[in-house]
């Protein structure tokens, strides 16, 4: 990699950790991480853990707690802030685990635009196991899908506070439902031990940084 990471930040050995709110990808990418590392250690190489999570602006944070969810738009600029996140944050690094919920289809295709070699690993669970976990999990700001009234409400207060939204697009606020996942990627069993996945998330790291020598 180039000392300014600009012309191989796209292809940089990258695998992807996603899945519903709750699934646990955060434990299995860290735990993927310090396995990866301690691989590592006699090629002296840099792997670095990004969560997206710390992309998410705080009026975004505000509206997912009034139960308000980002539309097409906000979306779309969301996903390109986390790609240049993403690229700043691997400028020198050998390698990269990413993790993140990624929802909704629109946001993996503008991540895996970004990244097109960039292996996905769905940490699966029922949206029944992912909604208690939400609920046990103290301190996140995503507590799941509303169940009270008054929605229309809040999402007119959520467009006022982004000016660029077009409000009469209904089709731009979306289901919070996790959208089935049409592209090829690594299953991993949420009820499993995390260190169990994260084996095979280190696994197919390491296939990248072969492939990539």
């Amino acid at each position: 990699m180039s000392a300014t990471g600009v012309d191989k930040e796209c292809s940089i050995p990258m695998v992807v950790v996603f899945g519903r709110p709750g699934a646990g990808k955060s434990t299995v990418a860290d735990e993927a991480l310090r396995i990866a590392r301690d691989r590592s250690l006699p090629f002296d190489r840099d792997i670095v853990n990004l969560d997206l999570d710390v992309c998410v602006p705080q009026w975004m944070r505000d509206n997912f707690a009034q139960g308000v969810y980002p539309t097409l738009v906000q979306r779309r600029d969301f996903a390109q802030s986390c790609c240049d996140y993403v690229r700043s944050g691997v400028i020198s690094k050998d390698a990269v685990i990413i993790s993140f919920s990624f929802v909704n289809s629109d946001l993996r295709e503008i991540f895996r635009d970004e990244f097109p070699e960039a292996i996905w690993a769905l940490v699966d669970v029922t949206d029944e196991v992912a909604a208690e976990r939400i609920r046990l999990r103290k301190g996140h700001f995503y507590k799941g899908k509303p169940s009270t009234n008054g929605h229309d409400h809040r999402e007119q207060e959520s467009a006022e506070n982004y000016a660029d939204v077009d409000e009469s697009k209904a089709e731009d606020n979306p289901e919070w439902e996790f959208a089935p996942v049409e592209f090829s990627h690594i299953l991993l069993d949420g009820l499993e031990d995390a260190k169990i996945n994260a084996c095979l998330v280190a696994d197919a790291l390491e296939s990248l940084l072969v492939g990539s020598h």
